[in-house]
């Protein structure tokens, strides 16, 4: 068995049947397009032994609010802020007024 993904270029009929041209990386394979009824050109199908088994739907990312954290990210998210010895967040970790106070901070 031999899986492939590729994306359907070009569309004809050979016999009655519906046969794709689709482009692999840099190769083209001529596959049939029986089992989908609705493949355009330029829909990546999954290819098994020549013939188009699947068509890959686009998957939308999810917006950054929704996005998991990577283990990086993670880490630095949950990393107390260093705060310089005269001056003291005193309560004030993460907003703006902290931000906005004069002298020097280590980050």
């Amino acid at each position: 068995m031999n899986l492939l993904y590729g994306q359907i270029v070009e569309i004809a009929s050979e016999d009655g049947m519906r046969v794709g041209k689709i482009r692999v990386a840099a190769a083209f394979k001529k596959v049939s397009l029986e089992l989908l009824g609705e493949a355009q050109i330029g829909d990546r199908v999954l290819v098994c032994d020549g013939i188009a088994i699947s068509k890959e739907e686009p998957v939308e990312p999810p917006p950054l609010s929704e996005q998991p954290l990577s283990a990086m990210q993670w880490q630095y998210a949950n990393t107390p802020v260093l705060q310089h010895p005269n001056h003291p967040a005193a309560g004030l970790q993460g907003s703006n007024e902290a931000l906005n106070e004069p002298g020097p901070r280590i980050f």
